[in-house]
């Protein structure tokens, strides 16, 4: 069993290691073709950063369909060349194969979620900001949000908040403190939520506490009240590290502070759910591919294959539907439940094969 396993788990890796790469490339050449379509300036460095920044998040997508086309490969060589046989023969159910490419799908789903956890956030990151100057201008963010976040407004002004939208300039749970020439606090202002106007902020129910001596504090209570103090919510924007929220972990803290603070998290909690539902995609369709590789009719292996792509865009669909409140979050786990009902049931039913 041993050789029989190292055999499957070499042919599989070879294979996806060869389909992978050639994906990537095609992928590669997409973005390029396109970034050279849509660019203002024609800088090679900047070209290049961007297509190979952009290529993590394309992973995120041909992993899965890489993954699929090598067992597909897999099993067909086995059953072309005639190896099927001597595995049949000594007794070897043919799920025992299927169950160890399941297995190797189980590993390709773990570096999938390092990539989501660890590289798509830095590369989103370097792409935006290469896209913004090759356009040679700004783009806008779909939801420019801030928090757990401390800035120095001047040298005398420091700021600290929990949540800030930067869209609606409007937060909640602001620190304000100032200083004097000696680089000590006289004022801090605490309140619960805060709004930006032009050179002022105006806080909402909080307090004020003004410190002359050390014997000399005074705490005020306050339900409005406008300090001036300049805040400009554009540059703020670029201070931030991670102006769109892309890993699990990113979008679980970002909804989870915006449903606190009353914001609509639907959008924040729609793509978690999203996330959560795609990063096992890998293992979801290959469950979903062994159900049919071993059938002889071509027609019905390719109907298996081009389904897979059903999962994407009904997970798509289903996201789109949950971030408005139409339809409970969960429900966007409903293609990998389907898929990975029909191929269990399909892989089980699966005896022998259609040899």
């Amino acid at each position: 069993m041993r050789i029989l396993d190292r055999y499957i788990y070499q042919k599989l890796t070879v294979y996806f290691f060869i389909i992978f790469p050639a994906f990537s490339l095609v992928s590669a050449l997409v973005e390029l073709i396109e970034i050279l379509r849509k660019s203002k300036v024609q800088d090679f460095s900047l070209i290049l950063v961007y297509v190979l920044a952009k290529l993590p998040e394309n992973f995120y997508y041909i992993v899965p369909i890489s993954l699929i086309i090598s067992a597909f490969v897999v099993v067909n060589e086995i059953v072309k060349t005639r190896e099927i046989y001597p595995i049949l023969l000594n007794g070897i159910p043919i799920n025992y194969i299927s169950n160890r490419i399941i297995i190797f799908s189980i590993f390709i789903t773990f570096l999938q979620i390092l990539n989501l956890e660890l590289l798509m956030p830095k590369s989103n990151k370097i792409y935006i900001e290469t896209y913004q100057k090759l356009k040679n201008q700004p783009l806008e963010d779909e939801k420019a949000i801030a928090y757990n976040l401390w800035l120095k407004l001047d040298e005398k002004n420091f700021i600290y908040f929990d949540f800030f939208d930067l869209e609606k300039t409007v937060g909640k749970e602001i620190v304000l403190i100032k200083m004097d020439d000696n680089f000590l606090p006289t004022n801090r202002w605490e309140a619960e939520s805060f709004k930006v106007e032009p050179n002022s902020l105006i806080l909402f129910k909080g307090r004020e506490i003004i410190v002359k001596y050390i014997e000399d504090v005074k705490v005020n209570n306050f339900d409005e009240k406008r300090v001036y103090v300049s805040i400009d919510p554009d540059k703020i924007k670029k201070l931030i590290k991670e102006k769109k929220p892309v890993s699990i972990t990113q979008l679980y803290k970002v909804a989870k502070i915006a449903q606190n603070y009353g914001y609509d998290a639907s959008y924040f909690w729609s793509k978690f759910y999203q996330k959560l539902a795609t990063v096992i995609s890998p293992f979801v369709l290959t469950v979903f591919a062994v159900g049919f590789i071993w059938r002889k009719n071509k027609f019905i292996v390719l109907a298996g294959f081009l389904s897979t792509v059903l999962y994407w865009y009904g997970t798509s669909i289903v996201s789109a539907i949950a971030s408005v409140g139409n339809i409970p979050y969960y429900f966007i786990f409903s293609f990998d439940i389907l898929f990975l009902l029909v191929g269990f049931y399909l892989m089980f039913k699966t005896k022998h094969p259609e040899l």
